[in-house]
């Protein structure tokens, strides 16, 4: 499945940047009792770590250039195999965009439109990817420039004003108030929620010039997103203390509400709600492209518009079934601990497909 469209270094910085978030936006809160005050510093480390597993990835890029890992896989260890790592692929992603509709239609739902159906939110969301996917991968990367830049700015404008009086250095210091597993154990948990970045790294690494020469490109978006994403979780827990940051929802949410200036600024929510809706938007298009992706692979391309319609209606119905936060907080948990070493598990099959490949070419050489 060779494709001749190539993305640039900025697209792949913002891709590889929203794509490190996601459910990690939500679940943070899991290691909060590990962690305490060194949450923000277990969330640095966590995502960094997923930095060298990246460029494993845009390594085997490079054995075969305009593929992607199933590709090789199918390559290397044949249909059958292909299919069955496939399938676990697009199950892992279905269940991924389940849980962060839920997530953050109850975000707006509990801030925003109290009385909207819960289906027309979830509706609009998995349109909007649909709408998003049918234009090509140029399309999505652009828009995903556009809104991550915009979603950044939403950030700034809303916490920038919490300086200096919201932000309480008592709640911060000292920083390591936690014993040493229980920094490890949150760190582990945030590599395996970031990891998501690599099921999309999986399949657009096809559009990465000459990925093995250009693996900087990802490791400047994860060396972003660890360090925004941790001074969030910083001036969060500045803003509110640990111990009320870990018990809450939507903390960065709540920190912006009690935000003010004088009479005038207030509201700063609004922002932060925004940032929640553009990382939820790519991330449901994200999850979608990769299923639709893997399977287009399975079934040789064949009618792929069905197949992405298909998908879409796979990602729906459960989401309106699960129709809960709490349930799809504990799910989107449980699959913080399977996506890293289901990554991995896949990148060593790729590996030794490449090494098969390598062998089989030497052989017919000789």
């Amino acid at each position: 499945m060779l494709e001749k469209v190539k993305i640039t270094r900025e697209q792949t910085i913002f891709l590889v940047f929203i794509g490190a978030l996601g459910n990690i936006v939500y679940t943070h809160t899991w290691i909060d009792p590990n962690t305490d005050r060194a949450a923000w510093v277990a969330s640095l480390a966590g995502i960094l770590l997923v930095i060298p597993f990246a460029v494993w990835i845009l390594y085997l890029g490079k054995q075969q250039p305009g593929g992607t890992i199933f590709d090789i896989l199918e390559s290397g260890l044949g249909k059958i195999f292909c299919v069955i790592v496939s399938g676990l692929y697009i199950f892992l992603n279905i269940a991924l965009a389940v849980t962060i509709l839920n997530m953050f239609t109850e975000l707006i739902k509990t801030f925003f439109l109290i009385y909207t159906p819960r289906w027309l939110i979830i509706l609009v969301m998995v349109s909007i990817s649909v709408l998003l996917l049918s234009n090509g991968i140029k399309v999505l990367a652009r828009t995903v420039e556009i809104l991550t830049v915009i979603g950044l700015l939403n950030f700034f404008i809303s916490f920038i004003f919490a300086f200096p009086n919201y932000i309480h250095p008592e709640y911060v210091i000292p920083i390591f108030d936690t014993s040493l597993l229980g920094c490890i154990k949150g760190t582990l948990f945030l590599s395996g929620t970031a990891s998501e970045c690599l099921l999309l790294l999986m399949v657009i690494v096809r559009f990465i010039p000459d990925p093995g020469k250009h693996y900087m490109w990802v490791v400047i978006g994860l060396a972003a997103c660890s360090v925004i994403f941790s001074s969030a979780i910083l001036i969060i827990i500045a803003m509110l203390s640990p111990e009320l940051a870990a018990r809450i929802a939507f903390g960065a949410v709540n920190a912006a509400k009690i935000i003010k200036v004088g009479e005038f600024i207030r509201g700063l929510e609004v922002f932060i709600f925004g940032t929640y809706q553009f990382i939820a938007l790519g991330k449901t298009t994200f999850y979608l492209y990769c299923a639709w992706t893997a399977a287009k692979k399975m079934f040789n391309n064949w009618k792929p518009e069905i197949q992405l319609l298909f998908l879409a209606v796979m990602i729906f119905v459960p989401s309106l079934w699960l129709n809960s936060y709490n349930k799809a907080y504990y799910l989107a948990v449980l699959l913080g601990y399977s996506i890293l070493p289901f990554s991995i598990f896949v990148l060593l099959l790729a590996s030794i497909s490449i090494m098969l490949i390598k062998k089989r070419t030497g052989s017919t050489l000789k």
